[in-house]
């Protein structure tokens, strides 16, 4: 009799070959077996068409605002290798092209932790106690505005200088108005704002729990991060700078650090072909300044519903909800001008594979040399 996916995860015992498992589940109190690996694949997307929490139409308003978030697409890449019983690695990648301000945010985000496996007993209610150790890199590449409404209504917005407006390369300051040349080719040239060095950076640690009985895993967790932000947000070029920066407009820093406790739990149920993955998570975020102290908390779901092609590959269909979008998920979006949007769910439809593989098999049958 083939024993089931979900049975292997869990089943620890001498007694039967345990089988390398993960489902579409990222977080996990059970340790991956040593040697068994493993690799994830998804697609992500929202847009009109693709709408399964009507975000689009009940959300989402105009993206020409300073925090406005619409459309996205993107990738998620997850690895995870059981190095021995005591330890285990797993990395996540996500890619993101995310409509915003009137733009194409890109977003790569990266985390890295080691599994720390402090219990484990079979025969026990809670049948494991681990720690996750990691690190997590949110990095965008900059933005320019350069439509000159939207550019006018974020000059006055970061810092406010009555009497100033952008029309194309032409700036007015009250009664005065100057034009702009390219010192090469003589060409007029036009200001716009930047928005860069969008990056963040969080070490955590996590603290996991988990048992399951027959066909049922549930995983609960805690979390502490602490996070450092960097962004920047400037006119250029840089002589027309310069001269803005004597009417009292100056580049404006929005780094800043925050701190995020987190606690969740995961629910895994097979049931003939079909694997169910359900996650909760509360976030919980402190340490912010006073004028920044708006939305400090997040609720994020995810689930997926998966079919087992065989005992080592599954394919999924399912997705993503934030109630409070993208706050301490991608903390350097949240700042003192984008904080009243962060009021409204976010989310999207995913659809991937995951796929199940033991290295030591895959060693043993790789063709040794004979000597002779």
């Amino acid at each position: 009799m083939r024993l089931s996916l979900l049975t292997a995860i869990t089943l620890t015992t001498s007694l039967l070959a345990v089988e390398p498992a993960l489902t579409t589940s990222k977080i996990r109190s059970f340790p991956l077996e040593p040697g068994s690996a493993a690799i994830g694949l998804s697609y992500n997307r929202i847009n009109n068409t693709i709408d399964i929490f009507d975000i689009k139409a009940k959300e989402l308003g105009s993206t020409a605002n300073f925090g406005s978030i619409g459309d996205s697409s993107g990738i998620d890449l997850s690895l995870a290798y059981g190095i021995n019983e005591y330890y285990g690695i797993f990395y996540n990648y996500q890619y993101l092209n995310l409509h915003y301000i009137d733009s194409a945010l890109k977003n790569s985000q990266n985390d890295l932790s080691l599994k720390v496996t402090i219990y484990r007993n079979p025969t026990a209610f809670f049948e494991t106690l681990t720690t996750d150790i990691g690190f997590i890199r949110n990095g965008g590449d900059d933005l320019d505005i350069k439509d000159t409404k939207q550019l006018n209504k974020m000059i006055q917005k970061v810092n406010p200088i009555p009497g100033l407006s952008l029309d194309g390369s032409l700036i007015k300051y009250k009664d005065s108005t100057i034009k702009y040349y390219d010192p090469v080719t003589n060409k007029p040239i036009s200001p716009f704002v930047r928005i860069g060095d969008m990056q963040d950076n969080s070490f955590y640690i996590r603290m996991l729990t988990g048992f399951h009985y027959e066909t049922n895993i549930v995983d609960l967790y805690t979390a502490l991060k602490y996070t450092s932000i960097d962004t920047t947000v400037s006119v250029e070029p840089d002589a027309i700078a310069s001269d803005l920066k004597s009417l009292g407009y100056d580049e404006v820093n929005l780094d800043r650090s925050e701190k995020t406790w987190s606690l969740g739990f995961n629910y895994t149920v097979e049931f003939y072909t079909l694997i169910f993955d359900f996650n909760y998570e509360y976030l919980h975020i402190w340490g912010r300044s006073d004028n920044i102290k708006k939305t400090e908390d997040n609720h994020i779901i995810n689930s997926a519903l998966s079919y087992i092609i065989n005992k080592d590959l599954l394919v999924f269909i399912g997705g993503k909800l934030m109630l409070n979008q993208f706050n301490g998920v991608i903390p350097y979006l949240y700042n003192k001008y984008t904080k009243n949007k962060y009021d409204k769910k976010y989310g999207y439809a995913k659809i991937g594979f995951v796929y199940n593989f033991d290295t030591s098999k895959l060693l043993s049958q790789l063709p040794t040399s004979q000597s002779y």
